[in-house]
């Protein structure tokens, strides 16, 4: 994302690194599932021809 300053960005792969690699697998699987989960939820909208 364009909206967030490099210096968070550094801060966010730090704390990210210092993770353990289990936990970080397991955060990434989590997050992947939930992302499934939305992305077979959403409705599709239907658009007006013009």
């Amino acid at each position: 994302m364009k909206d967030t300053s490099d210096e968070i960005k550094e801060i966010q792969l730090k704390l990210w690194l210092s993770k353990e690699p289990q936990e970080r697998l397991r955060q990434m699987l989590v997050d992947n599932k939930a992302l499934y989960e939305f992305w077979n939820n959403v409705k599709p909208v239907k658009v007006k021809p013009q």
